[in-house]
């Protein structure tokens, strides 16, 4: 077990090493917030969803890394992406919905990549394709409809996340950008931009700013591209929401950034190659 020691005792050394990774505190802040809103919603079916689609996520994660002859590693990534389908998809959508969108945002992971690094935030390309499809999608695990006060506990368990992701620049620049641009178009007399400051597309924000957005192999971690990340994350979703209303805006964002990303990590190994070859 991963928590004894050579001798089968119980290692809390171990304990608190593992609870220093960031995708374990990352897991264990989306377990909280869905115990939270299927108990505080009423709707204790969601937990049995967000578990099939980890179940899922993680199946087809070590079955494509078996098949690619990769090396098996932790599945920790295809956890907290099983989370995040279960807990944005509807509660009462049929059982078999959360798994299969799962298994497709893991199988996107294995196919959209550059080099050895997948391109595009799993849970994103398949929550879109899902609502593309028209799945229903209520955000259910991001407590907007439990009592305003639980967005406390929202913050709360993103702050955590963040703080040991350390891409709290990412966070704030995505809320900066989209708050300001729906101020502003709230300002010009537009419904959906006063709205935003409201649930349920507050606490959708939120939780993509600090779930999805923060994503370490798909954003960066230097200080100034995560805030150009975040900014340009939340200017697409802004234009989006905007235009066409609804829930889908964070994933479009969130993608768009994530292909800029991508293009900006294959400019700079272009130029550290010319530079080699200008050396030698």
């Amino acid at each position: 077990m991963i928590l004894l020691d050579a001798a089968g005792k119980w290692s809390w050394r171990r304990l608190r090493a593992l609870l220093r990774r960031p995708k374990v505190i990352c897991t264990a802040a989306l377990w909280a917030l869905g115990l939270t809103g299927a108990v505080g919603g009423g709707a204790p079916r969601g937990l049995l969803q967000m578990a099939m689609a980890m179940a899922a996520a993680v199946l087809c994660d070590l079955l494509l890394r078996r098949l690619r002859r990769q090396r098996l590693a932790a599945p920790d990534g295809a956890i907290i992406t099983g989370a995040i389908v279960g807990m944005v998809l509807a509660a009462d959508s049929p059982l078999w919905l959360a798994p299969a969108i799962a298994a497709v945002s893991i199988a996107s992971k294995h196919v959209i990549r550059l080099r050895h690094r997948h391109v595009f935030n799993p849970a994103a390309v398949g929550l879109l394709l899902a609502a593309a499809a028209g799945a229903s999608e209520s955000w259910w695990g991001d407590l907007a409809g439990l009592h305003p006060v639980y967005v406390v506990l929202l913050v709360a368990l993103i702050y955590v996340v963040l703080w040991r992701a350390r891409k709290f620049a990412s966070f704030f620049a995505y809320m900066a950008a989209f708050l300001a641009i729906c101020f502003a178009a709230g300002a010009m007399q537009s419904a959906l931009g006063a709205d935003a400051f409201h649930n349920p597309i507050l606490n959708s924000t939120l939780f993509a700013a600090g779930f999805m957005a923060s994503d370490p192999p798909t954003s960066p971690s230097r200080l100034f591209e995560q805030v150009a990340f975040g900014a340009a994350a939340a200017s697409v979703s802004a234009a989006v929401y905007l235009a066409a209303s609804g829930l889908l805006y964070p994933f479009i964002g969130l993608l768009a950034a994530n292909a800029a990303y991508a293009a900006v990590r294959a400019r700079r190994r272009v130029l550290q190659s010319a530079g080699r070859e200008a050396r030698t």
